[in-house]
């Protein structure tokens, strides 16, 4: 029968290890499963039942998820699995990671041979130490881990064996004892009559201390590497950090509704009675279910995007944050019925951070090439800082870390951020569920604040920056740095399948700021 063994990587039960022999292995957060999954100190992890993993008939070993969220990443070798109902099939080495930050916890999994013995720790115990530099969620590993790892091991497979081996090989220990006493004081003797053995003897350990010296300098350059991700990993945290905490200010939510008139009449396009607002305008068929003559309230939509500062009372966005009806499927299929629609923006407000009111946005110049705008807005004495924008061509940032802020989800997203329970309850309570009142219950208690993700460049095409950082509905606009702390493009689009779904994590879009530069260059301020 196979035997799994699991390698914690990271929490506090890091180094140690688990060895398991039967087809069906449970991952949990607590002692009631096979596996429990450890956080780093401080963080937590969601309770219940979080993998399986089973040995098919076939020897293939696979990997179902049972919790899957936002707040509950999943990865395998640092990179997210496509969805798959079937589950994940694992490999000898796969490093599989739970979580985020604290909230994480990562374990090397292995399949241990049938003629596995402790001679084959050594090499168990690089493996582990490269697994753990490479995983992406764990802190790099510490010197005495793979000490901790050898020490597990080894009382993990000794626990295994059964008492009469334990007491045959005692005795087999034993004997050999006996038999190198016996050798080595033969060697002895045999020394004081021989000194030609006696100068190999010297050799042998020359050759000995050789290899000791190489171990030692083995050692010396993985704890440099290690060393090295360490700093790494702590110089993007602050470089992080530092573009949060200068340029968050002046990253803006954008909330907006608009309504439809029909052409000619100018009279609003209605729902049909007051219960038909809880639903959709058009049905399945595409068929509209309001009218002009409609006793309901006027169809309206809401919708949500980002904005950033780059001059007094001027931020830039995408196109399609000014003109939303132009990419909502939905108004188009309301704009073509009978003698047409014109839409009609009713609100076009922006959130900053630590600013309690609200700033009427106006449209300045809108870019009919790429998916840009700016907009206009009375700043008065409101301290937002201007992002700089960086000129740098995009085609060489292939690789090049980015981070990205913004507001996916929108004000339904800054709800769920908010710890206190009540207080949730108490800005749904007073300000209803439209998104502008919400976000005025938000601003009002200082919980505006854009959310921060990082990735790397994976594509430059002209025109267009294929990024990895997370986002989704609500984070178009978006400014993206670079490591000089310089915008370098607007986030506009994620690639989704025909369903609506986002086919892969490295599949966003943003626009090169550069195109930005002509609009700056023709913009008048009125």
């Amino acid at each position: 029968m196979t035997r799994l063994m699991f390698v914690y990587l990271s929490g506090t039960e890091k180094g140690k290890t688990r060895i398991f022999k039967q087809e069906h292995v449970t991952i949990g957060s607590d002692e009631h499963f096979d596996l429990m999954l450890v956080p780093e100190e401080g963080g937590s992890l969601p309770a219940g039942l979080i993998a399986d993993i089973y040995s098919e008939d076939d020897g293939t070993l696979t990997l179902m998820p049972r919790y899957k969220s936002d707040f509950l990443e999943f990865n395998i070798n640092g990179e997210v699995p496509e969805d798959s109902p079937t589950g994940y099939e694992l490999r000898d080495g796969d490093t599989l990671h739970f979580g985020q930050g604290l909230s994480s916890a990562s374990f090397l999994f292995q399949i241990m041979p049938e003629n596995f013995s402790t001679a084959s720790l050594v090499r168990q115990q690089n493996r582990v130490a490269e697994a753990a530099q490479t995983s992406p969620a764990t802190q790099p590993v510490h010197p005495l881990t793979a000490t901790l790892f050898v020490k597990e091991l080894s009382a993990s497979l000794w626990a295994e064996v059964p008492k009469k081996a334990k007491l045959f090989g005692l005795a087999a220990f034993t004997i050999i004892v006996l038999a190198l006493v016996a050798i080595i004081f033969s060697n002895f003797l045999i020394l004081h009559r021989n000194t030609s053995q006696i100068e190999l003897l010297r050799k042998q350990a020359e050759e000995a201390a050789a290899l000791r010296q190489k171990d030692q300098e083995l050692i010396k350059i993985q704890q440099d590497k290690l060393q090295q991700l360490q700093d790494v990993t702590e110089q993007s945290r602050q470089f992080t950090q530092k573009i949060t905490e200068q340029y968050a200010p002046g990253v803006c939510l954008i909330v907006g509704s608009y309504t439809f008139a029909e052409r000619g009449t100018g009279k609003l396009l209605r729902y049909e009675s007051a219960d038909g607002a809880n639903g959709t305008p058009v049905d399945k068929s595409g068929n509209l279910l309001a009218s002009v003559d409609g006793a309901g309230p006027p169809v309206q939509i809401d919708y949500s995007g980002t904005g950033f500062v780059i001059k007094q009372g001027l931020i830039a966005t995408n196109r399609h944050i000014v003109r939303p009806w132009a990419t909502d499927n939905i108004a188009q299929l309301i704009m073509g019925q009978g003698n047409g629609f014109r839409p009609q923006l009713d609100r076009f407000v922006a959130f900053f951070p630590a600013i309690k009111k609200q700033f009427a946005l106006k449209e300045a110049l809108t870019s009919d090439r790429y998916d840009i705008a700016l907009c206009s807005f009375e700043q008065g004495d409101a301290a937002l800082p201007e992002l700089p924008l960086s000129n740098e061509d995009p085609s060489g940032l292939i690789g090049a870390p980015v981070v990205l802020l913004g507001y996916p989800t929108g004000v339904d997203g800054l709800l769920q951020r908010i710890d206190d329970e009540s207080i949730r309850r108490e800005i749904m309570k007073q300000h209803g569920t439209s998104a502008e009142d919400v976000a005025i219950g938000l601003a009002g208690r200082g919980l505006i604040r854009p959310l921060t993700t990082t990735g790397n460049i994976t594509d430059a095409l002209p025109g267009k920056i294929v990024h990895s950082a997370q986002t989704t509905e609500g984070g178009s606009g978006s400014p993206m740095f670079n490591r000089d702390g310089k915008v370098i493009a607007i986030n506009s689009a994620i690639l989704t399948t025909i369903d609506g779904e986002q086919s892969f994590g490295g599949s966003n879009f943003g626009v090169p700021i550069k195109a930005t530069y002509e609009m700056l260059l023709a913009y008048r301020r009125p």
